[in-house]
């Protein structure tokens, strides 16, 4: 539970069955498995996400890079290190302020990133075609549960 929250589970038994849904997602999913690979990648969940966030999103700082993965920024460091060392980018001049820099994808890691998200999609459209829901009606719950932790408390308590 939440620290912020203080939901008596008891008093509210569809926040436990969130909670437990929820929970049951990022394990079907294979998120906690550091040893398999969500969306048939060889990569780590981490590695794959930034690599599609750059994408889609094209060059960013090491920090806005951690807000968007909501990493903290010394893992999304470390993970920028290793891509850097792989090839997969390159780290160049901000154009708005000299200081700062920017990591963007390289030649390599765009190819890299272009076939993750087209294993990610494949993989993704397995699932849809064996759910018992709309698709479309799940997504916009799923993007409606996202908004809400996004919003809510960052307390790092067990849940």
């Amino acid at each position: 539970m939440c620290a912020n929250a203080r939901i008596d589970m008891a008093a509210h038994p569809e926040a436990r069955a969130l909670r437990d849904s929820l929970r049951r997602l990022i394990v079907a999913h294979g998120a906690l498995d550091e040893a398999r690979r969500p969306c048939g990648t060889p990569l780590p969940a981490p590695h794959a996400w930034a690599l599609l966030e750059l994408l889609a999103e094209g060059p960013m700082t090491v920090t806005a890079l951690a807000e968007r993965l909501n990493i903290d920024r010394t893992n999304v460091s470390r993970l920028c290190a290793r891509m850097e060392s792989a090839d997969e980018i390159e780290r160049v001049v901000h154009p708005d302020d000299a200081r700062a820099r920017l990591v963007r994808l390289t030649r390599h890691g765009a190819t890299l990133a272009r076939r993750v998200d087209r294993s990610s999609a494949a993989h993704f459209e397995r699932l849809l075609e064996r759910l018992e829901a709309d698709g479309g009606e799940l997504v916009a719950a799923l993007d409606s549960l996202a908004r809400a932790m996004a919003g809510g408390d960052t307390s790092t308590e067990s849940s």
